[in-house]
C-alpha cells in the first residue's frame, strides 16, 4: 500500500460545516429511557470491533465521519487570477483576428505529413516538405527571425532563443512539432474542405493540422510576434521556443532539442514548459481548465509464432494464425485491472469538482467528500472505499452518466492494450511458418513497463502451454515442454518502451503551479464575452490536474524541469470540432485567438513571477 502523497495539500476538506448533532439527533425521551443500554451496547461494540476488525479498516471506518470534527476548508483551493502588470498585453490581438488566421491557416496550407516508414533525416527526400515549412515561417514572423536566435537542430526542428535580461532566471520553455499525421488518400473526399486548403469559413480554419499541433506552434511564434510588435516588452527571463518535426512518428527532434537545451541550460534549468495537451472544458455546469500533469507509459509487445509449414490440404489442428489468435484472444480476456491510487490527479479532479461543480453526480459528490475528510483527518489513512467508488466512477459511471465517451474513463485508470497490427501467410494453400502480432499498451501512471512484462508473461505462458507450445518471453524460456511441440511462441519489446512520466506539481504551495492557474483565471476573466454580458462576468474557471492518455514530445524533456504542463487554452462549446487524427480537423477561429491572448499572458507573468 502506498503511503500519504506528498502532495496531500491538493486534497483539502470542503467548507460545508458539519457537527456530530446534525448527523446524529436522537430524540431526549429515546435517550433518557436508552442511554445505559445504548452505552453498554456501544462499548461492547468497540470491543469487538477491535478484536475482530483490522485496526486499518477501523480507522477507515472512522476516517469516513471526519467531516463531523468541524468547518471545512474547499478541496479546490485556486490561485488567484494574475494579470501582467506592465501593460495589458490582450490588447495586442484587438483588430488582429484577421491576421491570426491567416497565420494559421498558411501553416495548414503546407503539408508536413510524417510516415512511420520515414528514413533517416538526409537519406529520405520525404523530409524536404519540411524546408518549405520553415521559408513560410520566416515569412510570417519576420520579427521572430530577426530577433531571437535560431538554431536548427536535427535539420528541421528547431529552437529560438529570445535571451533575457537576467541570466540568473530559468528560462521559459514553449514546444510544440511542426509534422503531422498523414491524410489518408481513401478518406480525402470525406473532407468538408480539402484537407490543406486552410479554408476559413467565418468561423473555423479546416484542415490537417490545424488543430494538431500547428495551432500550439503558431500560437506561440504569434505572441511573440505580437509582443516584439508592441515594443513595450523585453523579457528579464529568457524565453525559449523548441518545436519538433517528428512528433507522431519518433519524437527525435525533440530529443535533440532537449540535448541542446541541457548541453547550454543544463539540467533541470527551465523554469516551466508548456507543451500540446489537454484544454479547458465544461463538466457538471462549471468550466475546468484541466492541464495535463503526466502521461500514460507506452510501449509495443510483439508476439510472434512459429510453426511448421506444408500444404494447407493436410492442416494441423490450428496454423500460426489460428494459435496467435488463440493468444490474443488469452489476452484479451484478461485486460489490466484498473487501479487509481490516492496520489493520482485524477483524485484531486473529482475532489475539486465535488466543491466546485453544481451538476455533480450526488453519489460521486459524495465519495469525493469522504475521500477528501478521510486525507485530511491526518491520521495517516483515508477512505478505501470511496476511493473505489471513485475508481469505478472513471470505469463505468463517467460514461453511463454521459460525462466521457465510452472506454476513455477506463483508459485513464488502467494500462490499455490494442492489437494493431497482424502479419502472416503468403499463400492461400501454404501453412503460415511465421506469424506476428504487436500491441500497443498504454501504461497506467501507478503501473510499469516492468509490471505490464510480468502480466503478458502470466498470460501467454498458460496458454501457449495448453496449445503445445514452448514460449521464449523478453529473453529468456518459459516452459520447458518436453516431446514434439507444435510450435514456438517469441514475445517480446519493439524498440519502444517508456515508463509512465513523472508528475508535475499542482499544489498552491508550487510557484509553477501558481502562475498557471492564476494565468487561466485571468486570462478567462478578461474574455470579450465578460465584458459585454454580465452573466458571463460572473462565471469563473478552475483549474483541474489531469492526464493525457497519449505521448507527446515533452518525453524527451524530462530532465529539463519537473513543471511540464501539456495545455492549449482552448474553450468553448465548438471546441471539439477539432478532430486530431481523422477528417474534418478543424479549430474555431475566436478560440484560436484566444489561445494566442493566452500565450501572450502566459509569457509575461512567468516573465514578472519573482518565485520560478
Amino acid at each position: 500500500m502506498r503511503g500519504l502523497p506528498t502532495n496531500e495539500k491538493s486534497l483539502l476538506p470542503s467548507n460545508t460545516p458539519r457537527t456530530e448533532d446534525d448527523i446524529l439527533k436522537p430524540r431526549p425521551g429515546w435517550l433518557s429511557r436508552n442511554g445505559k443500554s445504548l452505552g453498554l451496547l456501544f462499548g461492547l461494540f468497540l470491543i469487538l470491533q477491535h478484536i475482530i476488525t483490522p485496526h486499518d479498516v477501523v480507522g477507515d471506518i472512522f476516517d469516513q465521519s471526519s467531516a463531523a470534527r468541524g468547518e471545512r476548508k474547499s478541496s479546490c483551493q485556486q490561485a488567484d487570477a494574475i494579470y501582467p502588470k506592465a501593460y495589458n498585453v490582450s490588447s495586442l490581438v484587438v483588430n488582429q483576428k484577421d491576421r491570426v488566421i491567416n497565420w494559421l491557416a498558411g501553416a495548414v496550407r503546407v503539408p508536413t505529413e510524417t510516415f512511420d516508414d520515414f528514413g533517416k533525416v538526409g537519406e529520405d527526400d520525404r523530409w524536404d516538405k519540411f524546408y518549405k515549412f520553415h521559408e513560410y515561417l520566416e515569412k510570417s514572423f519576420p520579427l521572430v527571425h530577426k530577433h531571437l536566435k535560431r538554431t536548427p537542430v536535427y535539420t528541421h526542428a528547431v529552437l529560438f532563443e529570445w535571451e533575457g535580461t537576467d541570466p540568473s532566471l530559468k528560462p521559459l520553455l514553449l514546444t510544440g512539432h511542426s509534422d503531422t499525421v498523414p491524410v489518408l488518400p481513401a478518406t480525402r473526399n470525406l473532407w468538408k474542405h480539402d484537407p490543406f486548403s486552410g479554408y476559413y469559413d467565418g468561423e473555423h480554419i479546416w484542415g490537417r493540422g490545424s488543430s494538431d499541433d500547428k495551432s500550439g506552434l503558431i500560437g506561440a511564434l504569434a505572441a511573440v510576434e505580437l509582443l516584439l510588435e508592441s515594443g513595450k516588452f523585453n523579457p528579464t527571463r529568457t524565453v525559449l521556443l523548441a518545436f519538433g518535426n517528428d512528433e507522431e512518428i519518433a519524437g527525435n527532434g525533440a530529443l535533440a532539442l532537449s540535448h541542446l537545451i541541457e548541453e547550454k541550460y543544463g539540467k533541470d534549468s527551465i523554469a516551466i514548459l508548456i507543451d500540446e495537451g489537454n484544454g479547458v472544458d465544461e463538466a457538471w455546469g462549471q468550466l475546468f481548465a484541466a492541464p495535463a500533469v503526466g502521461e500514460k507509459g507506452a510501449t509495443n509487445i510483439q508476439i510472434k509464432v512459429e510453426t511448421q509449414g506444408g500444404h494447407s490440404s493436410v492442416p494441423p489442428p490450428h496454423t500460426g494464425i489460428g494459435y496467435i489468435s488463440l493468444l490474443i484472444a488469452a489476452l484479451e480476456a484478461h485486460p489490466f485491472k484498473p487501479d487509481l491510487q490516492i496520489d493520482s490527479p485524477l483524485v484531486n479532479y473529482i475532489t475539486c469538482a465535488a466543491d466546485a461543480a453544481p451538476d455533480i453526480p450526488k453519489d460521486l459528490k459524495k465519495n469525493a467528500l469522504r475521500l477528501a475528510n478521510s486525507v485530511n483527518s491526518k491520521k495517516g489513512k483515508f477512505d478505501r472505499k470511496a476511493l473505489k467508488a471513485i475508481e469505478d466512477w472513471w470505469v463505468t459511471g463517467s460514461y453511463e452518466d454521459g460525462t466521457l465517451p465510452q472506454g476513455k474513463g477506463r483508459a485513464l485508470v488502467s494500462t490499455t492494450q490494442a492489437v494493431d497490427i497482424i502479419n502472416g501467410g503468403l499463400k492461400v494453400n501454404a501453412l503460415p511458418e511465421s506469424v506476428t502480432a504487436v500491441v500497443n499498451h498504454r501504461i497506467n501512471i501507478a503501473s510499469s513497463v516492468a509490471e505490464l512484462k510480468e502480466h503478458i508473461e502470466a498470460v501467454i505462458a498458460p496458454a501457449a502451454t495448453k496449445l503445445n507450445l514452448s514460449i521464449e518471453a523478453f529473453g529468456k524460456e518459459v516452459n520447458l515442454l518436453e516431446g514434439p511441440k507444435a510450435g514456438k511462441v517469441i514475445v517480446d519489446t519493439t524498440k519502444f518502451g517508456l515508463d509512465p512520466a513523472p508528475l508535475s506539481p499542482f499544489t498552491l504551495d508550487d510557484p509553477a503551479w501558481r502562475v498557471f492557474t492564476g494565468t487561466a483565471k485571468g486570462v478567462y476573466a478578461t474574455r470579450p464575452e465578460a465584458y459585454i454580458n454580465e452573466d458571463e462576468a460572473k462565471k469563473e474557471i478552475f483549474t483541474v490536474p489531469a492526464l493525457s492518455t497519449g505521448n507527446t514530445d515533452t518525453r524527451q524533456y524530462w530532465n529539463l524541469t519537473r513543471n511540464i504542463y501539456r495545455f492549449a487554452y482552448q474553450y468553448g462549446k465548438n471546441q471539439h470540432l477539432n478532430n486530431a487524427h481523422t477528417v474534418n480537423e478543424a479549430i474555431s477561429a475566436d478560440v484560436f485567438v484566444e489561445q494566442v491572448r493566452w500565450f501572450l499572458n502566459f509569457i509575461v507573468n512567468v516573465d514578472e513571477a519573482t518565485d520560478l
